[in-house]
């Protein structure tokens, strides 16, 4: 009997980086465990209390097995997609096709401005955003 992935209540950071892959894993399953992936390298480098210098060689350690993961599911992504559409458990638009938006939906932009502006309103720089 096949895992199932786990609720999200378990420790589904670990889970993520260690689920055996079947060739044939589901779009959606690589899509929550990549999700899972994000939100822990989230928590290990938005942390305002790291000062302790020993446990950097782990935090470094845990960067580059979410890395590494990353990779693997990548690898898959594409072929996992491709069965999710043919099979109708998913419907997909790229977010950067204005075209391919419905009507009322906003209009996708380049999603580094806003960090970009930000950043150079606390530096009190007057640098542009847009090349």
């Amino acid at each position: 009997m096949k895992k199932p992935y786990p609720s999200r209540e378990k420790s589904r950071w670990e889970h993520a980086l260690t689920r055996p892959l079947s060739r044939n894993v589901k779009f959606e399953v690589l899509e929550l465990m990549r999700i899972d992936l994000f939100e822990y390298l989230d928590v290990l480098t938005t942390d305002p209390y790291d000062d302790n210098k020993k446990d950097r060689a782990w935090l470094n350690s845990e960067i580059q097995r979410i890395a590494d993961r990353l990779k693997e599911l990548t690898q898959r992504r594409a072929k996992a997609l491709g069965a999710a559409l043919k099979s109708h458990r998913v419907e997909y638009m790229w977010l950067g096709d204005p075209d391919a938006a419905l009507p009322g939906d906003p209009q996708p932009g380049v999603i580094w401005q806003p960090a970009q502006k930000y950043w150079e309103s606390v530096q009190g720089g007057k640098r542009s955003a847009t090349p």
